[in-house]
């Protein structure tokens, strides 16, 4: 297999959304609603660190003084001791509280891909199929996915900047009998290192596109060998090794531009050395000079050193921690970019709408275009068409012809890019969009089961009580689904867990039988509008018939729609459209499109001549 080559993934530069102090404010406040604590020790982080760094600065210069001074040994144990005991004292207080509020900062960074997920599962329909809503909802969650991202670091970066500018402010105080010159090589070459590291860091994240590039192919390739669904293709069309060629082809592109990475940082670290180097070696030869030419006592000159080494260090975190809250708050623009990436549906500034026992509704299509993001054409034009409350009409079409896409648009999933949907009268973008969800319960082409009983996926209630006292619902659903038969025969009955790859002893439904299942959640919620969308998919002919001798019980008080290629499936309804041509092409009962002998009638006489032929070959 040819190797794919390395592209430059790059994006258009933008300038961030937010600032260091804009997102240092919005991650503060957002602990502080969540849980203060955390930024209550955050604070005694800050001053138990610097407290506990003073007094170890202190010790050696009290130390040489004694000895200088000539005291007793007992008197120097004792110092020592004082000193140890209080450190250790502190230090053990320190520890107890950094090991007690640990896990906080991996709940606030759980708390965050709850957010992502709450947003991703109540964004507008229309995002999920947006390349730059996924390319954002991809670089949020890459902030998110362990304890090194920047959701949880940026915790410890506040603390350690906190920690860095208050010993900074105390040495200062200290070093003001020193040499300004010498402060300043001290400054100018910790500066300068500082500087060549987060050089490499701004490479290394205006190159992050590239990194996420080659992570989100690597996840994709994995995802398809993981797949269940996708375990027979692999098997039938030989695809292991192409699979792994992927695989391995892309884990290179990846390793050289991680090589790339480390090369930059490996620069950052010789720059280090050096600077160090020259910064230790000015101080030593300043104080040394101010020892043996000014008498610098020496217990001073051990205190000064320190100082200065200390000096150092705070001006080398202040800024190492500036760079890291910059790249923090560069990723913190990306997290929310994602979190209030823009929904244009009305939610709880729309009107309100709940289902109401007993009440009509009825739809009116004008001129209803739409056409998919990103593409050329509409899939739908001109759509007119009135949908009475109680009927029952079917969608008809060639695949594609975008049955589904009118249904999506009827239960709200899109808006029209042209024209207007109305219930009962009134613009559906009126409405509070999560209430107008209620209106529907539908049976689509795609379908997931969860993990859980057969009674928690038709009743998608997670509580035993509730569905314990609703078990005649549950049974009534499964029975109009032709499903209770299965079911009872099973040790378990609606008790029994689904999903065999996650429950070692769950059932595993045949698809027809999980088509009935979905049809009978769909039954329980009740909704007045009911769509089926190829609901016979999987459905052997004697369960397919079954379900059409029984749609006027199934369909009884609601208002349906169904959804099917098979056009003999469709004289149940009261009336069908055919969708040809991006357009309603007719419209009549199965009789009245036969008599016209238009499009409908062509495709009809097509199916049966199939089903003729195949009947009249078993005959012979």
């Amino acid at each position: 297999m040819v190797e794919p080559k390395a592209k430059k993934v790059r994006e258009k530069k933008e300038k961030p959304k937010y600032n260091i102090w804009q997102n240092s404010v919005y991650v503060i406040k957002n602990a502080w609603v969540r849980d203060r604590m955390l930024v209550i020790h955050i604070l005694e982080q800050i001053f138990m660190t610097v407290i506990i760094s003073t007094i170890a600065l202190f010790l050696p210069k009290t130390v040489v003084t004694q000895i200088i001074s000539g005291v007793r040994i007992n008197t120097l144990v004792i110092t020592v001791l004082v000193f140890t005991a209080v450190t250790v004292v502190l230090q053990a207080i320190k520890n107890y509280f950094d090991s007690a509020f640990l896990y906080k900062r991996t709940w606030f960074r759980v708390r965050v891909c709850k957010d992502i997920l709450v947003k991703t599962i109540t964004t507008d329909y229309a995002n999920l199929e947006e390349k730059r809503f996924n390319d954002a909802k991809q670089k949020a969650n890459d902030i998110t996915y362990n304890g090194s991202t920047s959701t949880e670091q940026i915790y410890y970066t506040f603390s350690s900047l906190g920690i860095n500018l208050l010993g900074f402010i105390i040495y200062i105080v200290l070093l003001v009998s020193v040499n300004p010159l010498v402060l300043l090589i001290t400054a100018v070459t910790t500066v300068f290192g500082v500087l060549v590291r987060r050089w490499a860091n701004k490479w290394q994240h205006e190159h992050d596109p590239e990194s996420a590039a080659y992570n989100k192919r690597l996840w994709y390739v994995n995802n398809i060998g993981n797949n269940y669904a996708m375990a027979k293709d692999i098997r039938l069309f030989a695809m292991t090794d192409w699979l792994k060629d992927l695989y391995n082809a892309t884990m290179k592109l990846s390793f050289d531009f991680n090589c790339k990475v480390q090369t930059k940082y490996l620069i950052a670290d010789i720059v280090d050395c050096v600077a160090t180097f020259m910064r230790e070696g000015v101080a030593y030869a300043y104080l040394i000079w101010q020892v043996l030419y000014f008498g610098l006592a020496v217990d001073n000159f051990v205190l000064i050193f320190a100082a200065i080494g200390g000096f150092s260090g705070w001006i080398a975190g202040i800024l190492n921690d500036y760079s890291a809250l910059y790249m923090h708050s560069l990723n913190y623009c990306r997290l929310r970019a994602y979190l209030e990436y823009p929904d244009k549906f009305k939610r709880d500034d729309g009107e309100p709408i709940a289902p109401e026992k007993g009440k009509d509704y009825s739809f009116e299509l004008k001129n209803v275009s739409f056409r998919y993001s990103g593409a050329e054409e509409n899939t739908l034009e001109n759509i007119n068409l009135t949908i009475k409350a109680g009927e029952k009409l079917a969608i008809v079409g060639l695949n594609g012809a975008g049955k589904t896409t009118l249904v999506k648009l009827l239960c709200g999933f899109y808006d029209p890019t042209g024209g207007e949907i109305l219930l009962n009268g009134k613009d559906i973008r009126i409405y509070n969009r999560k209430q107008y969800y209620t209106l529907f319960t539908a049976v689509f082409q795609e379908f997931n089961i969860l993990p859980r009983s057969i009674a928690e996926n038709i009743s998608q209630l997670p509580n035993d009580d509730k569905i314990d006292n609703d078990t005649d619902k549950i049974n009534h659903c499964l029975e109009l689904a032709d499903l209770n038969e299965k079911v009872n025969s099973l040790p378990n009955g609606t008790a029994s867990l689904l999903v065999k790859n996650v429950i070692e002893n769950a059932v595993e439904l045949s698809g027809g039988e999980t088509q009935k299942l979905m049809l009978a959640r769909a039954l329980y919620k009740e909704s007045p509008i009911l769509i089926l969308d190829e609901p016979t998919a999987a459905l052997d002919p004697i369960a397919e018939n079954r379900l059409y001798n029984r749609y006027n019980e199934l369909s009884a008080g609601k208002t349906s729609i169904y959804i099917s290629h098979r056009l003999a499936s469709t004289r149940f309804c009261d009336r069908i459209i055919l969708i040809d041509n991006k357009m309603i092409a007719e419209s009549g009962t199965h009789d009245e499109l036969l008599k016209l002998g238009g499009r409908y009638a062509e495709l009809f006489e097509i199916q049966s001549k199939y089903y003729k032929d195949s009947k009249e070959n078993e005959i012979q």
